[in-house]
């Protein structure tokens, strides 16, 4: 006869595994001495996703982070695609515009670099006696331990031809920064933590949304006043953001006393550093358990700085230091960028290189007036050259009347613009509820943009008599009537034509009699 209490203690010896699963997990949160903490506002690519916010330094107070994706999440993963969105109100970092022209963020520093570390020897790793012996020559505090000799060789060997490239690409900024941070009284070695942010890429856009060389997420570059919207992102304006960075490190030197938590709260956040010291009772970063990535971010920093001191030692061609002459050219209302070049006689190419902060072939219209950086000498030129131009090759703005049952998107997708545009641009309390009958006022974008990834050729020019334009993609009846300063009505008349609707490929004939 089976015993009556046989299948409830099948079922106490089903759970019981599962209870002291969950007991040992609890136990382990519990002991963690990060438990309880908030996320910091950065991720590790391959080791686990972080939020946006951390514990500020503040006693039991909770503030957003700060900073950015550490360096070490830069994988080259693929920028995202997609059409370019205009920050919401509040500055939440998922709706960011991506540049078009974006990259990925250099990965200089890398997950993987734990077992690197784990694997270098000592002797392998070790700098020249002359940098042994002459720490002392830095401004910033740098130590020769393992980690740091280890991070020596891999620069020096596997990631040789990364670093020779940063080197590079630094020249043009490296005088500018130094300028910026002696006149903010900070140690001038701190520049080289670009080379670790970004490796002195403009353009670089990492997965957890930060953009520049000195890779700020929205909030944080908000926070420390660069504008970032539809129209331009100042996190790649290298002048600005160098600006923006200083004021932070000076702000978190101020909080922690050190440069070496100043360093590791750029890239954890001071909320997370401030919360480790309190929990751990120490300031020494190197008995702290902070994340992993911060462990590798700030000896890869110290090394990075050794070898930023004397290239040449190392066997590196140094950076090509130089200054560009350039000046400031104010306009007082939005223009074509190739109209700005072909007016003041520059290079497509190079007015969009002198201003990476420009999200399309447009000066923003938000601003009463917005100072284009253009190579010196060539303000003067554009104001000589500038009042020959009609105001119809200049951006242009159009009147949209609203159909029933018209959407925001919709009108939008219509004009190749976004919805937070459109809301904006007409102050627009609801997204949600158009009036039939009313109109709006919209950018013809399209018309500016439909060639922003092609070569840079001139505009059709105005003028009276005969000829034929061969109809692009983007173009709309209304924009050829004004750069040929005809009317709709003309060109519907001379080219048969029923409505507004034309096609890419279509040629329409321009005062035909």
């Amino acid at each position: 006869m089976p015993e009556p209490n046989l299948p409830l203690r099948g079922i106490l010896l089903t759970l019981l595994p599962i209870f002291l699963l969950l007991s040992s997990a609890r136990a382990a949160d519990i002991l963690s001495p990060t438990a309880g903490a908030s996320p910091a506002p950065h991720g590790l690519a391959g080791v686990r996703p972080r939020g946006a916010e951390g514990v500020s330094p503040n006693a039991n107070a909770e503030g957003p982070a700060t900073h950015a994706e550490p360096a070490t999440a830069r994988e080259a993963t693929a920028v995202p695609q997609g059409k370019d969105e205009m920050a919401p109100q509040g500055g939440q970092e998922n709706h960011d515009p991506v540049p078009r022209d974006a990259v990925p963020a250099e990965t200089l520093v890398m997950p993987e670099d734990t077992g690197v570390l784990d694997r270098a020897g000592v002797e392998e790793a070790r700098p020249p006696e002359e940098a042994s012996e002459a720490a002392e020559v830095f401004d910033v505090p740098i130590e020769l331990n393992d980690k740091v000799r280890a991070y020596l060789a891999l620069f020096t060997g596997e990631r040789r031809d990364r670093i020779q490239e940063a080197f590079d690409r630094a020249g043009r900024y490296l005088p500018m920064m130094r300028a910026i941070f002696q006149e903010q009284g900070l140690p001038l070695d701190l520049v080289n933590l670009a080379y670790i942010e970004s490796a002195f890429k403009v353009q670089a856009y990492s997965r957890a949304r930060a953009v520049g060389i000195w890779q700020f997420i929205g909030g944080t570059g908000r926070k420390y006043g660069l504008r970032i919207d539809w129209w331009l992102d100042e996190r790649r304006d290298p002048e600005k953001a160098t600006r923006a960075a200083a004021e932070y490190l000076r702000d978190l030197y101020g909080i922690f006393d050190s440069w070496t938590l100043a360093i590791a709260a750029y890239n954890s956040g001071e909320g997370r550093v401030a919360g480790t010291i309190r929990r751990q009772k120490t300031t020494d970063f190197w008995r702290l358990r902070l994340p992993q990535e911060t462990k590798l971010y700030v000896p890869a920093f110290m090394a990075m700085t050794i070898l930023a001191k004397d290239p040449a030692r190392y066997g590196f061609v140094p950076p090509a230091e130089e200054v560009v002459p350039t000046e400031a050219l104010p306009l007082s209302e939005p223009l074509d960028l190739r109209i700005v070049a072909q007016a003041g006689g520059i290079p497509l190419e190079d007015l969009r290189a002198l201003n990476p902060e420009l999200n399309h072939l447009v000066t923003p219209p938000h601003a009463p007036e917005y100072s284009l950086r253009v190579p010196a000498g060539a303000a003067a030129e554009f104001a000589q050259n500038f009042s020959e131009i009609k105001k119809t090759r200049r951006v242009s703005w159009q009147r949209h009347l609203i159909r029933p049952g018209e959407t925001l998107s919709q009108i939008a997708r219509r004009y190749d613009t976004s919805v937070q545009v459109l809301s904006d641009l007409n102050r627009l309390p609801n997204h949600h509820r158009l009036r039939a009958g009313r109109s709006l006022v919209v950018p013809l974008m399209h018309l500016t943009l439909a060639d922003e990834n092609g070569p840079a050729g001139r505009l059709p020019r105005s003028g009276s008599g005969p000829r034929t334009y061969m109809v692009k993609r983007g173009d709309s009846l209304w924009r050829i009537a004004q750069v040929f300063d005809v009317s709709t009505d003309d060109l519907r008349r001379w080219n048969d034509l029923d409505g507004s609707v034309i096609h890419p490929g279509l040629r329409l004939r321009i005062h035909p009699d």
